[in-house]
C-alpha cells in the first residue's frame, strides 16, 4: 500500500495541474471572446449540466466562492450569454440558463473540452479508462462520506 501522505500530495498536485491544463485548453476561446477562463468554464458548466443551474450549484460543484461566481455570472448575463429565470415555487432561487446567443461559444467550448479529454487520455486503453472511471466513482463516494461524517 502507498504511503497516505504521498497519495494525498500527488492527488492535490495533479488536481492543480489538471485545472491549469484545462484553463490553458480553453485559452483560444478566452482570447476570441475576451472572457476570463472561469467565465467560460461557468458557461460550459451550465450548458453541460442542466440539472445544476443555480449559482449555488456552481459554487458547490466547482468549488468557487460565491462572490467570484456572482461577478462572472453578472458579466455573462450582461453580455447576453446567460439569462436569469425565477424558479416557480421558490422565490429565493434563480435559475441560470444559457441563451441562444451563447450557442456558438458553447459549441466551440465543447470542442475544446473534447480535444482536452482526448489529449488527456492519450495512451490509455478503453479497459484502463473504464477502471479509472470506477476508481473516480469510488473516490467520489468516499469523499462524500468523509465530508459528511469524517474518517
Amino acid at each position: 500500500m502507498l504511503e497516505p501522505n504521498f497519495v494525498a500530495a500527488t492527488m492535490l498536485r495533479n488536481a492543480n495541474k489538471f485545472a491549469e491544463a484545462y484553463y490553458r485548453a480553453l485559452q483560444p476561446l478566452c482570447l476570441e471572446t475576451g472572457l476570463p477562463p472561469l467565465a467560460v468554464d461557468i458557461l460550459l458548466f451550465l450548458a453541460n449540466n442542466p440539472a445544476y443551474n443555480t449559482a449555488k450549484d456552481i459554487c458547490q460543484c466547482r468549488g468557487v466562492k460565491p462572490g467570484i461566481v456572482s461577478v462572472h455570472v453578472d458579466r455573462l448575463v450582461n453580455l447576453g450569454l446567460l439569462a436569469r429565470q425565477d424558479v416557480p415555487g421558490d422565490r429565493r432561487k434563480t435559475r441560470l440558463v444559457c441563451t441562444d446567443q451563447a450557442a456558438p461559444l458553447i459549441a466551440r467550448g465543447r470542442a475544446l473540452q473534447q480535444a482536452f479529454a482526448t489529449r488527456l487520455t492519450d495512451g490509455l486503453s478503453s479497459e484502463e479508462l473504464a477502471q479509472f472511471h470506477k476508481c473516480i466513482a469510488a473516490f467520489s463516494a468516499n469523499l462524500d462520506a468523509i465530508r459528511a461524517s469524517g474518517i
